[in-house]
């Protein structure tokens, strides 16, 4: 009861700092939170427990371990970082914390901020003030530019509340890696390196678990980040719809939803959703298929199962994979057009995976796979991809990235991609088209009358609402409106909200999604 009334208080009282101020002048200072000692007492300080309990009403699972969640992929051995104030004093004391240093801490996502608040607290018990600030644009460039030397930050805070949803568990370590192009608080050190390295070419799943886990091992015991807890998605339909059967995956990224088959009661045959555009509509690069168009405007080369394990061919007719992993081939379907009445062809696979590693901000899952292709050959329809080292996730990459036309785009410096033009009414292959963009307001998307698959359904249009990454604050209106037939969730609130009204159906999909608290270990 008393550490109850302790989250309580903490969110009456609402300490929320306003602006985190930068140290003047040019000059680096010591950055304490490079003691492995600090950065396990933040961890004790923090009842992850209870959070979950009073907050998040469960609805979330605590992680005391590992970014990765208890099961098969979790090791064995871990240090359990439980709340644990008086080992958190010691550990500070050690490290000689004297409490004048103020923790200067930036989120984007707007449903931590009570949990944020409340750890502010349970840090002040122990001695350690922490200011917090929300961070809305430019997220990238704010967040995870990497340091330009190896030793100083190019990023002005020390931690970040954030969250990876993750399509291969090397997208939580390979970022840890010193030549990673998103690492912007882990300082280099030769032997995480090697031991992500040595995961990066695991091709049989015990090599992956064996490599993983000693990832797992060292990171728990160094804290280069502080799991949170984990945070299932949800799929919210209403009953106008009938997905005919399909099953939920994680609406992250891609996989086969047979969208062509769906009916929709609505005289209109429009289905009203969300993920639409904000302020423009976003490239495949970085979130391969978070938004609605980047998932069904474009083609991927292969299918993904709600799993998001690869399965048959898409654009890809048929494929072939080498006994030695390190070649894949790709037959090309016939026949297929772009938008805009131009022939698809193998020309546009290879350019596509030539140009996706060179955009700012790319995906590091996918650029470390793309970037260990020796060659990419076209010969006819066929497109061979030939690897340096065999690829356990070559197969995950080619089911998750679009396809982009090659003569609308080949001109475009890859410094100036996310603001082409391009994507302000973007062509793809996919089954259906953009129709209309008001951003900010709605984005319309029409089915394709030449798309290579038929399909059953009767879903002419789709409406989609504004929201971002970070969540749509709009979906309990738009639901309450009868606006809204089908939706992706991450706000558990929401889905406490949306459970308790008539006519929609909430489906809860577990995915490797932690939040939690990146380091910043670099000079200031």
């Amino acid at each position: 009861m008393k550490k109850f009334i302790a989250v309580l208080l903490a969110l009456c009282i609402l300490l929320v700092s306003t602006v985190i101020v930068s140290a003047e002048g040019g000059t680096a200072y010591p950055n304490p939170l490079q003691d492995v000692r600090v950065r396990q007492a933040l961890w004790y300080a923090i009842d992850m427990d209870l959070i979950v309990d009073a907050l998040w009403n469960n609805t979330v699972v605590a992680a005391h371990k590992s970014l990765v969640p208890e099961g098969s992929w979790q090791a064995d051995g871990l240090t359990e970082y439980t709340y644990n104030p008086e080992k958190a004093k010691e550990l500070l004391a050690e490290a000689g914390w004297d409490g004048s240093y103020t923790i200067r801490a930036v989120y984007y996502t707007g449903n931590l901020l009570d949990t944020i608040t409340v750890i502010q607290q349970y840090w002040a018990e122990v001695g350690v003030k922490m200011e917090f600030q929300l961070l809305t644009d430019n997220l990238t460039a704010l967040l995870w530019t990497p340091s330009p030397d190896g030793v100083h930050t190019a990023v002005d805070w020390d931690i970040c509340f954030a969250g990876t949803n993750a399509l291969t568990l090397g997208e939580f370590y390979n970022r840890h890696h010193s030549t990673a192009a998103n690492n912007s608080t882990v300082k280099p050190d030769p032997e995480l390196d090697k031991l992500i390295e040595t995961a990066r070419v695991a091709v049989t799943l015990e090599d992956q678990k064996a490599a993983y886990d000693a990832i797992q091992i060292y990171e728990n015991e160094n804290v280069e980040v502080i799991p949170l807890f984990y945070i299932p998605s949800w799929v919210v339909t209403s009953s106008h719809l009938d997905t005919k059967g399909n099953k939920a995956g994680n609406d992250q990224f891609a996989y086969q939803k047979n969208i062509l088959d769906w009916d929709i009661d609505r005289a209109d045959k429009t289905l009203y959703t969300n993920t639409g555009a904000v302020n423009f509509l976003e490239h495949p690069a970085t979130n391969p298929a978070l938004f609605w168009h980047q998932e069904i405007v474009f083609d991927r080369l292969l299918n993904a199962d709600t799993s998001l394990a690869p399965t048959d061919g898409l654009l890809a007719e048929s494929f072939e994979v080498s006994e030695d992993g390190k070649t894949i081939t790709f037959t090309i379907r016939d026949g297929v057009k772009w938008h805009d009445g131009e022939p698809f062809t193998a020309e546009d696979v290879k350019w596509t995976f030539e140009y996706y590693p060179t955009v700012p901000g790319a995906n590091t899952v996918m650029t470390d796979v793309v970037n260990d292709a020796k060659a990419i050959t076209v010969d006819g329809n066929k497109v061979t991809f030939e690897f340096n080292n065999p690829q356990p996730n070559a197969l995950t990459i080619f089911s998750q990235w679009a396809i982009l036309p090659k003569h609308c785009l080949e001109n475009v410096a890859p410094e100036n991609f996310s603001a082409d033009t391009f994507w302000q009414k973007p062509i793809g292959t996919g089954p259906f088209m953009v129709d209309t963009v008001k951003l900010g307001e709605y984005t319309i998307l029409a089915r394709n009358p030449e798309y290579f698959v038929e399909g059953t359904g009767n879903i002419e249009k789709m409406y989609l609402y504004p929201s971002t990454d970070a969540g749509d604050e709009n979906l309990i209106t738009n639901a309450m409106a009868d606006q809204i037939d089908y939706a992706f969730c991450k706000d558990s609130n929401q889905v406490q909200q949306l459970m308790a009204m008539d006519g929609y159906n909430v489906e809860t999909v577990n995915v490797t999604f932690p939040r939690y608290i990146f380091i910043n270990m670099f000079e200031k």
